[in-house]
């Protein structure tokens, strides 16, 4: 079974037929200004529109954005995540134009259901202003007229308004004319970035997960709220299993592979994923279980993309929860100085980052020269601290914990010394 996720729309607050802005914005982004790392947990579906016309064109010169489409659409793995948290960031220092708040469901999925969202619009000088998208119902934590500086956390993600999945809808405006802010053969003007982030060309897997249940109804995407395991029990038994795959249009064939313990073949064939851009592919096997650690494969265009080993036990006592497995942590500069944003990112397997297949959340805590500067628990693979947080010649510090919601995994500290 494949299932898709539909295209994203935006409200009508940010799209029309406004032309393209031509000329450079008048300050460069120093990050993207969402939670988690594009082409890890957060996944680009749109970009601007650069046909004036009725066809499609984005910076690339390819197609993916839809007719009119005026920002960069980047979407969460499901509504856990929203649940758990996925913040959202000031891009630039600039103070807050417009709020709106409290209308709109966070949970939209599919066919228009509200032209009403979420969202805030800043202001940054120069005739340049941003505008976040489709956030999360009273997590709205600026105030209209207030100055905000960059790395500031004004909300979080979710599905508010008019939105067929989980995103964020960030538009960089110019002179009152959206800009897109990604250089490419296509995009009109230079790009609008300090380091423009890196857009992968090749598909990758988002998500392995197991059951002893179907994935069917509100244990499915997009709502996901299946119990997951990495551990079955001995016998003749279904075992679920769900592959999402994200960039669809570079994946390949689809193929899915298990081994038994003594590396015999239990199960091979073809699964693809159709969608939008992204999407997931379910499957039903039916497997004669043995004691030991069986291996799961994913193949891509012949190449194997992702495995998710899972164990079998004699007794059903012996299946016990897990805590995370251990992740590490950077600082993003590496060499990051006082008065910049710095973002923390954390890298762990997008599949195995929990032996049970379960939902892992971060708590991130940010600290300098003995101060606690924020402390946030997200389910996205980095955080950003406002620029203004930290003082020259201390040493800045990220802890990262890893959890399920009822293990933890052990911590990774990130630092580094702030230049006089």
């Amino acid at each position: 079974m494949r299932k898709t996720i539909t295209a994203l729309v935006c409200v009508a607050v940010f799209t029309g037929a406004a032309p393209v802005a031509a000329e450079p914005p008048a300050q460069l982004l120093p990050f993207f200004p969402q939670a988690g790392t594009i082409g890890r947990d957060l996944f680009v579906t749109n970009f601007v529109d650069l046909d004036e016309g009725p066809g499609v064109r984005d910076y690339a010169c390819g197609g993916q954005s839809y007719d009119g489409h005026t920002g960069i659409d980047s979407i969460v793995r499901s509504f856990r995540e929203v649940q758990i948290g996925v913040p959202v960031f000031a891009a630039l220092d600039g103070r807050v134009l417009s709020v709106q708040q409290a209308v709109g469901g966070d949970f939209n999925w599919g066919p228009t259901v509200s032209n009403f969202d979420n969202h805030v619009i800043l202001d940054h000088g120069g005739d340049q202003q941003t505008v976040y998208g489709h956030l999360a119902a009273k997590s709205v934590s600026v105030k209209k007229g207030q100055w905000v500086v960059a790395g500031t956390q004004i909300g979080r993600t979710a599905s508010s308004g008019n939105s067929s999945w989980p995103h964020l809808h960030f538009t960089v405006r110019q002179s009152f004319a959206p800009y897109e802010p990604f250089a490419g053969r296509c995009a009109a003007g230079p790009g609008g970035w300090v380091r423009q982030p890196e857009i992968p060309e090749d598909a990758w897997v988002g998500d392995i997960a197991l059951s002893e249940r179907p994935f069917s109804g509100r244990r499915d995407l997009p709502w996901d709220e299946a119990v997951r395991t990495g551990t079955f029990v001995r016998g003749l038994r279904d075992v679920h299993v769900r592959v999402e795959v994200r960039n669809l249009g570079a994946a390949g064939d689809g193929r899915l592979i298990v081994e038994r313990p003594d590396g015999s073949v239990a199960y091979a064939g073809r699964l693809d994923v159709a969608g939008y851009r992204s999407g997931w592919a379910k499957r039903k096997l039916r497997l004669r279980l043995v004691p030991g650690r069986w291996a799961l494969a994913y193949e891509l265009g012949g190449t194997v993309a992702a495995e998710a080993p899972f164990d079998v036990v004699s007794a059903r006592r012996q299946v016990v929860n897990r805590r995370p497995n251990p992740v590490t942590a950077s600082l993003d500069p590496a060499a990051p100085r006082a008065g910049e944003v710095v973002v923390c990112r954390v890298d762990t397997s997008l599949v195995t980052e929990d032996p049970d297949f379960d939902i892992v959340r971060y708590r991130y805590r940010w600290t300098s020269g003995g101060r606690v500067l924020r402390t946030v628990t997200s389910a996205a693979l980095s955080d950003a601290l406002r620029r203004d947080a930290a003082h020259p010649g201390e040493t800045l510090a990220c802890e990262v914990t890893p959890s399920d919601g009822k293990l933890r995994g052990p911590p990774a500290v990130a630092s580094a010394a702030l230049p006089e």
